[in-house]
C-alpha cells in the first residue's frame, strides 16, 4: 500500500534530523537524514453492489468519523465517485 492519503495528498516526506549539541559553540550539529511517513490507514466504502478501498490518514479519518461519507464527497475522492452513495 502506497504511503499517500487518497483524500488530502498527504505522503511521505525527507528533510534533516538535527542534533542539537550545548557542550561547545565550535562544534556543529550532526545532521542526518530522515523521513516522516504520515499514518496511513485502509477505509473501506461501500454501496449496495460495490466497495471501494482508499488509502486515508488519521486526521481524514476522524474528520470523517465526525461528518460521514459527506466529507468525502466533498473533498471529491476520486475511488468513490462512481459509487453511488446516499448523503
Amino acid at each position: 500500500m502506497a504511503k499517500k492519503c487518497d483524500v488530502c495528498d498527504k505522503k511521505t516526506v525527507s528533510g534533516n534530523q538535527q542534533f542539537h549539541r550545548h557542550s561547545a559553540w565550535r562544534f556543529r550539529a550532526p545532521k542526518t537524514k530522515r523521513t516522516w511517513e504520515p499514518n496511513i490507514r485502509s477505509l473501506k466504502i461501500a454501496d449496495k453492489s460495490t466497495s471501494e478501498e482508499i488509502s486515508i490518514c488519521m486526521s481524514c479519518y476522524k474528520r470523517y468519523q465526525k461528518d460521514g461519507v459527506a466529507f468525502l464527497i466533498r473533498k471529491d475522492v476520486k475511488a468513490i465517485r462512481k459509487l453511488q452513495l446516499a448523503v
